[in-house]
């Protein structure tokens, strides 16, 4: 019996601390109650929520974050929305990868079958 694979995207696009560190209570719960099977887990972030992954703003995430990195869970961060806002891709902590539209790579996820979940 082969293992199942869990697909999911957790999408922020507020800047609200409370929905993030929920997003991030829901993987670590993902992780736990399913040690035995895959995961593919991306965080999205667009609209003014792109701020909450600048150093200063994630600093009392930033160990959580880089446990699940090393776990493979992605950290997607819309370009369209750090200009709008006017957050410099300098102040993002490293494990973000940029995506050109954050809207475009939800759908696009969602298609391939990611599970959506707001925080």
């Amino acid at each position: 019996m082969s293992a199942m694979t869990y697909k999911v995207i957790f999408h922020h696009n507020l800047n609200d601390e409370m929905a993030f560190n929920q997003g991030l209570n829901n993987i670590m719960n993902l992780l736990k109650s399913t040690p035995e099977e895959k995961h593919e887990i991306v965080m999205l972030f667009n609209g003014p929520a792109v701020s909450l992954m600048a150093w200063d703003d994630c600093l009392p995430f930033l160990e959580r974050i880089k446990e699940f990195h090393a776990r493979g869970v992605r950290f997607l961060v819309c370009e369209n929305a750090l200009d709008k806002f006017e957050v410099n891709r300098e102040d993002l902590i490293e494990e973000c990868v940029l995506t050109p539209a954050g809207i475009t790579a939800l759908i696009d996820l969602q298609y391939q079958g990611f599970a959506y979940i707001k925080p």
